[in-house]
């Protein structure tokens, strides 16, 4: 199987890989199987965090110094 990914992803991915001393293909398949297992309620939660996240970090930069 081949999966295209944006450049940014890519960069993300090896990065991390990296990090943990793993390859980027088993990074990519532990995240699709925890992906897979978690609750769709587990998932519902994390989204909405991941909006609290990214609406926060925007506050933060627009915010004057």
């Amino acid at each position: 199987m081949t999966v295209t990914v944006p450049v940014e992803l890519e960069h993300r991915l090896r990065s991390t890989a990296q990090q943990r001393q793993t390859s980027v293909d088993e990074l990519v398949r532990h995240a699709l199987e925890w992906y897979l297992v978690i609750e769709p309620e587990l998932m519902d939660e994390l989204d909405a965090w991941q909006e609290v996240r990214d609406e926060a970090r925007l506050a933060v930069e627009e915010s004057p110094s």
